[in-house]
C-alpha cells in the first residue's frame, strides 16, 4: 500500500469550507472501513470543534492553505468590484444553493462574491431568513481569514471587509 504524503504540517493554518478556519494539531492513524489511514486533525478557530479528515479525502473536501498577500490584494479587489444582478424573479432556492456551492467550494475569491452580493442585496432590499444565514457562516470564515493572515482581530477584519464592499457596519 502506497503511503498517502502530508500537503500541510503541523501548526498550519488551514481553510476547510465546511467549518471555517482552523489549524492543523496532529496527522494521526484512525481505523475506516476496515484499515488504517492516516487524518488530519484540525481544530477549528470559532468553535473549538475538532476534525479530522483522512489525508486521500483533502482535496474532496476543500481544505486549503490561507491566503497569501497577492490573493488578499485580489479578494479585495472582488469585494470592491460590482456585485452580480440579483435575479429576483424564478426559484430563489436555486439562487441559496448557488451561494451555498459557492460557500463549500473554498475559494476565498468566491467567498468574498457571496459576501459582496449579500450585503449589497441586503442593503437594497433585504434578504430572506436563508440568505442571512449564508451571509453570516461566508463573512464569519472570511472575517477569520483575513484576521489571521493579517494578524489582526477577527471584528477589525470584518471592518475592513464591510469597508472594501462600500457597507457601513449595522
Amino acid at each position: 500500500m502506497k503511503k498517502k504524503v502530508a500537503m500541510f504540517k503541523l501548526g498550519d493554518a488551514v481553510f476547510y469550507p465546511a467549518a471555517g478556519v482552523g489549524r492543523i494539531e496532529a496527522v494521526e492513524d484512525i481505523f475506516i472501513g476496515g484499515q488504517f489511514d492516516s487524518c488530519y486533525v484540525i481544530r477549528i478557530r470559532d468553535s473549538g470543534m475538532i476534525v479530522k479528515v483522512p489525508l486521500q479525502s483533502i482535496h474532496k473536501t476543500g481544505i486549503r492553505p490561507l491566503v497569501n498577500c497577492r490573493k488578499l490584494k485580489d479578494l479585495y479587489k472582488v469585494l470592491s468590484s460590482k456585485p452580480a444582478r440579483r435575479v429576483t424573479g424564478g426559484n430563489w432556492t436555486e439562487r441559496c444553493k448557488e451561494l451555498e456551492r459557492k460557500i463549500n467550494k473554498g475559494s476565498c475569491l468566491e467567498l468574498g462574491e457571496v459576501v459582496r452580493d449579500l450585503l449589497r442585496w441586503k442593503n437594497q432590499s433585504g434578504l430572506s431568513f436563508e440568505e442571512a444565514m449564508l451571509l453570516e457562516t461566508a463573512r464569519a470564515h472570511l472575517a477569520n481569514e483575513v484576521a489571521i493572515v493579517q494578524g489582526i482581530a477577527p471584528e477589525a477584519a470584518a471592518n475592513k471587509i464591510l469597508n472594501q464592499v462600500g457597507v457601513v457596519a449595522a
